[in-house]
C-alpha cells in the first residue's frame, strides 16, 4: 500500500460465538460496531488480520465437502453400487479398514477385498478376491466421489487381473481441502484477486492448516496482508471462513474459532504531477540561461575596458 499510516488503528478481537447472525457450520457472522468508523477525506481504511485461533474440528470426509461416496458394480450388476460413507475425519489406515468392509458387505458375488496401503509411494492397491471371473469397476468420474482418498484420477478403473489396481496420483486425505480462507463479504476493495474466479476477492486471509484432527492451531503471520478498502466507513464487519470455493463453507461441527483484525488509517501519498516537474525544469533553463546572459555581459564590459585602456 503505498500510503503514510496517520491515526493510528483499532483492534477488533473477535469471538465466533458473539457474532450475530450465525450459519448452521459456525463458521460466518457479522460484527456490530457500537458507532460507525469514518475515514477522513485524505484517509484511506486498512484492515489486515493479525492473527487467530482454529479448532480443526471439521471432518476431513462428508456430505458437506461432497466426498462421501464410492461407486462400484461387479460383473453380472446392471447398475453402480452406490455406497454413502459416514461422515468423520479418517486417517488412511481407518479409512481403508471402512472402504474393506463396505465393498465386502456390497458385494454381489461373495468376493473379499484386499486394500493394500503403500506409505513409500503414497498410493493404495485395491484388489478381489476372483478376478478372473468376476471384474469390479469403480466410478470415480461421480461428483461426490471419494476418489482423491484412494488417489485416483477421474478415469474409472477396473479390477480384472490378480494385480488389481493401483492408486495413479498421491492419497490425498485431506481432498484438497487444506487450507482455510477468511473472507470479509461487506467490506470492497480492488487489490486481491484470487485464482478459482480470477476477480477481485473479499479474501483477507489464507490459512494452510496442518492436518491435525480434533486440535487447536494458531495463525500468526510475520508479515500480514493489509486489504485497502474502497470505501470511507464501516459500521459492520461480516466474517465468513471458507474453503477456496466461495460457496463452501468450513464447517467447525460447533467449534469456537477467535480472530484479532486490525483496521488502520493512512494517508495517500501526494505524487507531484508531470506538469509540475516540467514546470520547474524549464525554471531551472532559464535561470541558467539568465545567469550565463549575465556572465558573458560582465567578461564583455571587462573586455572593453581592457581595449580602452590600451
Amino acid at each position: 500500500m503505498d500510503f503514510d499510516k496517520t491515526r493510528g488503528s483499532v483492534l477488533m478481537t473477535i469471538r465466533s460465538r458473539d457474532l450475530l447472525n450465525p450459519n448452521s457450520n459456525n463458521s460466518s457472522g457479522r460484527l456490530q460496531l457500537f458507532e460507525n468508523i469514518v475515514a477522513e477525506d485524505d484517509e484511506v481504511l486498512g484492515l489486515k488480520l493479525v492473527s487467530g485461533i482454529f479448532p480443526n474440528s471439521w471432518y476431513n470426509l462428508s456430505a458437506n465437502i461432497g466426498n462421501d461416496i464410492l461407486e462400484f458394480k461387479e460383473t453380472g450388476d446392471t447398475g453402480w453400487i452406490a455406497m454413502k460413507i459416514d461422515d468423520g475425519s479418517y486417517n488412511i489406515t481407518e479409512f481403508t479398514e471402512l472402504i474393506k468392509s463396505l465393498l465386502d458387505d456390497n458385494s454381489t458375488n461373495n468376493l473379499t477385498y484386499t486394500i493394500t496401503y503403500d506409505k513409500i509411494t503414497n498410493t493404495l492397491n485395491i484388489k478381489n478376491s476372483n478376478p478372473t471371473e468376476f471384474n469390479t469397476i469403480f466410478n470415480f468420474e461421480g461428483n461426490a466421489s471419494c476418489r482423491r482418498f484412494l488417489g485416483f484420477t477421474t478415469n474409472n478403473k477396473t479390477i480384472n487381473s490378480s494385480s488389481g489396481i493401483t492408486s495413479d496420483r498421491c492419497i490425498d486425505i485431506t481432498d484438497t481441502f487444506n487450507s482455510l480462507y477468511v473472507r470479509l463479504p461487506n467490506v470492497s476493495n480492488q487489490k486481491i484477486i484470487e485464482s478459482s474466479t480470477s476477480k477481485y476477492s473479499n479474501i483477507i486471509a489464507h490459512i494452510p492448516v496442518p492436518f491435525s484432527r480434533n486440535a487447536i492451531f494458531v495463525y500468526e503471520p510475520n508479515h500480514p496482508f493489509i486489504m485497502e478498502l474502497t470505501q470511507k466507513q464501516i459500521n459492520s464487519i461480516e466474517i465468513a471462513i471458507t474453503f477456496q470455493n466461495e460457496r463452501m463453507s468450513v464447517d467447525f461441527n460447533k467449534g469456537d474459532w477467535e480472530i484479532n483484525l486490525e483496521l488502520s488509517f493512512h494517508r495517500k501519498k501526494h505524487k507531484r504531477k508531470n506538469g509540475f516537474m516540467l514546470n520547474d525544469k524549464m525554471r531551472r533553463k532559464i535561470e541558467d540561461f539568465n545567469k550565463n546572459q549575465k556572465n558573458a555581459k560582465m567578461a564583455i564590459g571587462k573586455l572593453k575596458n581592457m581595449v580602452d585602456k590600451k
